[in-house]
């Protein structure tokens, strides 16, 4: 007989049990598909009802008022759960709850989150709706108790189902794997598999990868006429393609002029910067021009993007309709081919994938993690890590299995011929366009040979490149990475505890036809290398520790900027002398093991062809550590002697409890001209804000573009009718005792008056977090919720619920300023509390700055002022949208360089006012 399982839910006021209470329990008992009894009670809490959850719940605050306390419904709850399993969707949270109450649940419990993560990969997310809906199951009444544990039930027995459908045999798999974990779907899994075998032993799953096929390379068709530019701008004309496919369609003359200058410089081979501000539709306008010259040359265009969410819509909205349009035209071209390519390090490698999974002795995230892959592999296709919801520990395995240029055999590797990312580079060298990211960039600019051979350009949001480039180009080392790397090379311990390749390549051997001679000459080269190893291993241990100590000694260096940027002044301290000295130690250690490893590998390269079982794993490994040592040389070079083109800092992550040593490079513009710019034949550079008081200056200097055409398009919106921009007359400055309390106040005034719909954007978590709990309580009152970016959610589900109730107030801090898109009324009204100037100790920022005359003037404020109005277009998103701009910093008009903040935005009606009036204005401007 099946068992009983029991669906539960809670509604609370909160995420935080302890800080917030029930307010509903819900909880359908079952077995199998049959519903045997429910349970449901709303539950008087002490605290008030939330307004932001009384409207995603529906519950009436009038309700609890008359509803049981928690005390009196507990001892039913308790009798109705008894000991059955119980099932919810991240049900941990739920537990946690109903033990702040006195009620501790000791029976197994099952998570619906969990399960669906290793049985359906490749969701977007994991919410219960967005479950329910791909498993078609409805689920009415969302976030109510009673109907959440039903839609729990429900999905939770058609993840049963999708177990059933595993062969005996992986489901042993899964169940022996997962036997020793403290897990709770480890118990489940025993369970089902006990049901189905008794007693079978079979081998593990044997993942069965698809064969590469191999397409023709993308060739040169000879033809060498330019593009009509005109033809492809009609194109977007009132009698073009565009408004055959679209009814109700209107063109735009700042995107057909777009078009056309893109057409241009791709005949030219020009570097050209545009500026299309939002509405403009820049991703038709370069697709179009870049898919007709591809198509009629033969010739890759790589389009490259910052945001996933633009890549995204790039390929699966934007190119089909350029595939569409270009369908329709009577030309012999052949059809255009896209896809997108990823770095490296985003795609499984087989290879790593079971050197790792043969491993023993994973822990419990590992062998989750593990777990996930094994039961994705059979449905990607791709083997892209975006497909997968690892979650905090999970993702560690991601970094043992993914591809790694330092132990890539490429051609040698047994797995080559079906390897994900040599198909997809396959796809890429087959396709016209390629769409990329600017990490992708900068790390073929860093590696040349990542990306199929390309001679044009285009880089959308250009506005990110020069930081990117800045990550991309620059190294963290951290101190467990460096242990990692020294104990895969050799671990101290008894004959059988003893690790690393230095010890384990004897069991690999050992049944292999390699003769004692052969052998011998490894054991000798390994019995040199050990010592090295751990005198490493000492040094680096020490290395770090004295990095720790000037850290601890170094006023600078607090709790909220826990970095230290190592300048000469930093270089001359005393303890300095000791870094060099464990620096010199260790790198002559580091020496002799790539020497030694080089060896190794050579002798192995002698070996190929035998068979020796595990050969390849070997190889792979030797390589990366060979390569490994020689780059910690020059990383740890640079780190410790300095250069003048690069900045180097320690910091104290607190998130990974770790010190991280890292450098970037000071000016990146020369290295992208050289190693970028020059090497293309046409770049187009796309961004909605790169201009500084109508001027591209600032840009092309940052990114080594001196002789650059720039091109400024007109906004197809009419800011002066649509945007007010107020400017509070009496604000205090920033730095000022009653600054937080005034733009508490403002925001209180000017939300109640507008009914919410404010977006509310900060430049630090503190100031957010403060400005949060002074804010919400007065709200409340006033019937709108608060919601904060790091304390309600994910940054999805902060904007899902912002859009969808508009009586709300979204408090955001950086990735809040770019890449919010809310069209309509439900943000009408935008608060930009601090200009957003970089932290003047920044280690990057600071070195930067020591480059200019007047770094304030020439670098701080035109970087503000790019950041600034990249908040801006938060607010205006479509010709019918409407709103109000509040800048709560008054230095934009006590300050000189206001003027430029202003000038670099659109006309827009402009109030100069007192606080005072700031409510009554921002109301009667959004009638």
């Amino acid at each position: 007989m099946e068992p009983i399982y029991i669906a539960l839910d809670l509604e609370t006021t909160g995420l935080e049990p302890g800080r917030d209470e029930i307010i509903e329990v819900g909880a359908v008992k079952f077995r199998g598909n049959e519903v045997l009894e429910t349970y449901q009670t709303l539950v008087k809490p002490k605290q008030v009802l939330p307004i932001k959850i009384a409207r995603l719940t529906g519950i009436d605050a009038h309700e609890l008022t008359t509803a049981p306390t928690f005390n009196s419904i507990g001892g039913q709850l308790a009798k109705f759960l008894k000991s059955y399993p119980i099932i919810g969707h991240s049900v941990d949270n739920d537990l946690r709850f109903l033990q702040q109450q006195g009620l501790k649940v000791t029976q197994p419990h099952y998570d619906t989150f969990d399960l669906a993560t290793l049985l359906i990969p490749q969701l977007p997310n994991y919410s219960l709706s967005t479950i329910a809906e791909h498993l078609q199951i409805q689920h009415p009444d969302a976030h109510r108790a009673l109907a959440d544990a039903e839609a729990s039930r429900l999905v939770f027995s058609a993840l049963l189902d999708k177990l059933a459908e595993l062969s005996a045999a992986e489901l042993h798999s899964i169940a022996q794997t997962t036997q020793k974990l403290q897990w709770p779907l480890a118990k489940l899994f025993g369970e089902i598999a006990k049901r189905r075998v008794q007693t079978l032993w079979q081998a593990p799953i044997e993942f069965q990868p698809k064969p590469l096929v191999r397409p023709v390379a993308l060739e040169p068709t000879g033809n060498q006429q330019e593009l009509d530019a005109q033809a492809i701008g009609a194109m977007f004309g009132a009698d073009g393609g565009f408004s055959r496919m679209f009814p109700g369609y209107e063109p735009r003359q700042p995107q057909i002029e777009m078009t056309e200058a893109i057409a241009e410089a791709l005949n030219q081979g020009d570097t050209l910067m545009i500026e299309a501000p939002t509405g403009t539709g820049k991703s038709l306008a370069y697709l179009v021009p870049a898919a007709q010259w591809a198509r009629q040359r033969g010739e890759r265009v790589v389009i490259s993007t910052n945001t996933i969410n633009l890549q995204d819509q790039l390929c699966s909205k934007d190119i089909p309709t350029v595939q569409a349009l270009l369908a329709e035209q009577p030309d012999q071209w052949p059809a255009l081919r896209a896809v997108q390519l990823k770095g490296r390090s985003n795609y499984l490698c087989l290879k790593r994938y079971e050197s790792f999974r043969a491993h023993p002795d994973h822990n419990e995230d590992q062998t989750r993690g593990l777990l996930k892959l094994q039961l994705w592999l059979p449905s990607t296709n791709s083997g892209d890590r975006a497909e997968l919801m690892l979650i905090q520990g999970e993702q560690q395995v991601w970094n043992n299995v993914n591809v790694d240029p330092d132990q890539c055999l490429r051609q040698r590797c047994s797995l080559y011929n079906e390897c994900f990312f040599f198909k997809a580079r396959a796809e890429a060298e087959n396709a016209h366009i390629v769409v990329a990211n600017h990490a992708l960039l900068m790390s073929d600019v860093k590696s040349p040979g990542i990306l199929p051979r390309y001679d044009h350009l285009i880089i959308d949001e250009a506005h990110n490149l020069e930081d990117v480039a800045t990550d991309q180009l620059g190294f963290t080392i951290s101190q467990h990475s460096l242990t990692g790397l020294l104990n895969d090379m050799h671990s101290a311990g008894g004959v059988r505890l003893a690790g690393g390749v230095l010890n384990e390549w004897t069991q690999i051997f050992r049944l292999s036809t390699v003769d004692h001679k052969e052998q011998r000459k490894l054991e000798d080269l390994s019995a040199d290398l050990r010592p090295n190893v751990d005198k490493a291993r000492e040094a680096a241990q020490q290395l770090f520790s004295i990095f720790n100590d000037i850290m601890a000694k170094d006023r600078s260096v607090t709790q909220y900027d826990p970095q230290l940027r190592i300048t000469s002044k930093v270089r001359r301290h005393a303890e300095w002398t000791q870094v060099e000295q464990t620096w010199e130690n260790l790198s002559i250690n580091l020496r002799k093991l790539g020497d030694g490893f080089g060896k190794l590998q050579a002798i192995l390269d002698n070996l190929e062809g035998r068979d020796i079982n595990g050969y390849d794993d070997l190889v792979m490994r030797v390589k990366g550590m060979v390569n490994a040592c020689t780059e910690l040389q020059r990383q740890f070079d640079v780190v410790i002697y300095g250069n003048e083109e690069t900045v180097a800092w320690l910091t104290a992550d607190q998130r990974r409890r770790e010190l991280l040593v890292q450098a970037a490079p000071i000016h990146v513009g020369p290295l992208l001209t050289e190693d970028l710019w020059l090497k293309k034949r046409a770049s187009i550079l796309v961004s909605a804000t790169l201009s500084v008081s109508n001027s591209f200056d600032y840009p092309k200097q940052r990114l080594g573009l001196d002789q650059t055409t720039t091109m400024q398009l007109n906004s197809p919106f009419d800011y002066s009718k649509s945007t007010l921009i107020y400017l509070p007359t009496d604000m205090p400055e920033p730095n000022e005792r009653n600054y937080q309390r005034a733009m508490e106040d403002a925001l209180i005034n000017l939300c109640k008056a507008t009914g919410g719909r404010t977006l509310a954007l900060f430049t630090a978590n503190a100031s957010l977090k403060q400005t949060y709990h002074g804010i919400s309580e007065s709200l409340e009152q006033a019937d709108i919720s608060t919601l904060a970016q790091g304390m309600d959610g994910s940054r999805r589900s902060l904007i899902q619920r912002f859009k969808s109730d508009p009586r709300t107030v979204l408090l955001g801090t950086a990735s809040f300023w770019e890449g919010v898109d809310v069209v309509g009324d439900a943000l009408s009204v935008l608060v930009i509390t601090k200009l957003p100037f970089s932290v003047p100790n920044d280690p990057v920022f600071s070195a930067r700055s020591e480059g200019f005359v007047d770094a304030f003037a020439e670098y701080s404020v035109p970087q503000a002022i790019l950041r600034f109005k990249q908040g801006f277009g938060r607010l205006i998103r479509s010709k019918d949208d409407r709103g109000i701009v509040v800048v709560l910093d008054r230095r934009l008009l006590s300050k000189n360089y206001g003027r430029q903040f202003l000038e670099s935005l659109p006309d827009c009606t402009i109030q100069r006012k007192p606080l005072a009036e700031l409510a009554t204005t921002a109301a009667r401007w959004l009638v």
